[in-house]
């Protein structure tokens, strides 16, 4: 199960694009006095094939004493996570999803559903914020799309002494799993609003990746997002990226020089990782 932003339409790679001869996606350096580190923005998912290491990628990659991402998202942690997932999204009391759905949205989610051939009874007893999920995973697996993001693409070649993370799976499945009602519900129509166009926002979204240019991608991202709460966006970005302040600048007191891989979608916009980084005094400088 794939939990967080990765969940969410507008966070997802699009299928059979015309991507860029020569991929650069924007990576930064922050600095101390003594030390340096590097933040790479990642797409959680990404189309089979898709070649987007650089050269300088590769050699921060291969010099760095260890690669932060997010969470752990070894096959043991990822387990773990879909389970708890499970034993949080589904409802115990006999309820329904469409029993917390006005009637406007119930119809509108059994027109989706049959749109993307999945059947009602793979929902009904879920939670909004599940239902959310299965639905973009099931409307991504019929369009023949089934790879790996960033993050899963290096995961192989890493030994674990070199791996580190941010925060915890169960820290991660509290973005979603912690919402309110409201905010599942809203999370829920977001989606199934953004099923019709999801090839067109995601061709933009992975062509402002590839390309290297975050302030096209922040406003691609930003007008993708305009449909889930405020409160949900606090949790699944702003919150987050305070919360990773704290080890960023453990690892610059450490000389630790570390390669952090978080999702693109941290380093752009208001009050990201880079921005508050800078507020704090460090020395920010995009190198790719």
């Amino acid at each position: 199960m794939k939990l967080s932003a990765r969940c969410l339409l507008p966070a997802l790679a699009a299928l059979g694009l015309a991507l860029p001869a020569q991929a650069q996606p924007a990576m930064w350096e922050v600095r101390d006095a003594d030390s340096a580190i590097w933040l790479f923005g990642s797409f959680h998912v990404l189309p089979e094939g898709t070649a987007w290491r650089t050269e300088l990628f590769d050699t921060i990659l291969a010099d760095a004493e260890k690669i932060v991402f997010e969470t752990d998202i070894r096959p043991a942690a990822a387990a773990q996570v879909g389970a708890e997932a499970y034993l949080r999204g589904i409802y115990t009391d006999g309820t329904l999803l469409t029993d917390v759905l006005g009637e406007t949205i119930e119809t509108q989610l059994r027109a989706k559903a049959a749109d993307i051939d999945m059947p009602m009874g793979m929902v009904q007893a879920m939670k909004p914020w599940l239902a959310a999920n299965t639905i973009t995973v099931q409307a991504m697996a019929g369009k023949g799309f089934a790879a790996e993001g960033v993050e899963l693409l290096l995961l192989p070649d890493l030994p674990e002494e070199r791996l580190g993370f941010l925060e915890t799976g169960s820290e991660q499945l509290e973005v979603l799993a912690g919402a309110s009602d409201e905010e599942q519900v809203a999370m829920l129509v977001a989606t199934l609003d953004q099923l019709d166009t999801l090839p067109k926002v995601m061709d933009k979204m992975l062509r402002s990746w590839m390309n290297g240019t975050p302030d096209q991608l922040s406003d691609v991202f930003i007008t993708g997002m305009g449909g889930y709460e405020a409160g949900f966006l606090e949790r699944l970005l702003y919150a987050r990226n305070r919360n990773w302040i704290a080890p960023i600048e453990t690892m610059l007191a450490d000389n630790s020089e570390n390669l952090i891989v978080v999702g693109a979608a941290h380093l752009i916009g208001e009050n990201n990782v880079l921005e508050l980084l800078e507020q704090a005094g460090y020395a920010v400088e995009r190198i790719q």
